[in-house]
């Protein structure tokens, strides 16, 4: 029985010490990504998230960056192709590497509006989810801080955890962040949270 009762006690220490581990990995990467602040929140299936960031970059190079979406270079964006582009417009298929090698593809309407250093983007013809977001951009000199909100309406029902969907959505975001920085050829600093608070 003394033994049974050590395995589980090691058992439940290893999961513990696994738990903890990744959440602190998690919370790293988002640091080094220029993530600041985060709120996810949901009523029902309509989730919510507000996050602020800081790229290392000036703000017209960064609102390029994002405008050129066609040119992002991730390990988990495989290919972006453009659908059509008119004036401020442009709409997107982007194919997302997927769980089981499976590729995941996305039409996403951007709209760009440079006098306002704003990027708003929204689905289109997702049966999964009706997501409307939108980027606003603030001018620092040699940084540019990002405030970003998102609306997601989960179009079906997922049986899974909220902290899954929430680690999700802010996985995505923080995946965005490592592909902005990426494309504009910046290190992920380390410090580029200097706070000691949880993101």
């Amino acid at each position: 029985m003394k033994t049974v009762l050590k395995i589980l006690a090691g058992v439940i220490v290893l999961a513990v010490v696994a738990i903890v581990g990744w959440r602190y990995y998690q919370i790293h990467r988002a640091r080094r990504a220029g993530l600041l602040t985060e709120s996810i929140s949901h009523d029902g299936d309509v989730w919510k998230a507000d996050f602020t960031a800081r790229i290392p970059a000036p703000e017209q190079t960064v609102f390029t960056a994002i405008r050129d979406i066609e040119k992002t270079h991730s390990d988990q964006v495989k290919m972006v192709r453009i659908v059509s582009q008119s004036g401020n417009k442009k709409t997107v298929d982007i194919d997302i590497a997927g769980p089981g090698g499976q590729t995941i593809t996305t039409e996403l309407e951007f709209e760009y509006l440079p006098e306002q250093k704003k990027i708003v983007y929204h689905t289109v013809n997702n049966p999964l989810l009706d997501t409307q977001a939108a980027y606003q951009l603030s001018d620092e000199g040699a940084s540019t801080f990002i405030d970003y909100h998102e609306t997601t309406h989960l179009l079906q029902s997922l049986p899974v955890p909220d902290g899954v969907i929430k680690q999700v959505i802010r996985g995505i975001f923080v995946a965005q962040l490592e592909t902005l920085k990426r494309t504009l050829n910046l290190k992920t600093d380390n410090g580029a949270n200097s706070g000691d608070d949880e993101p």
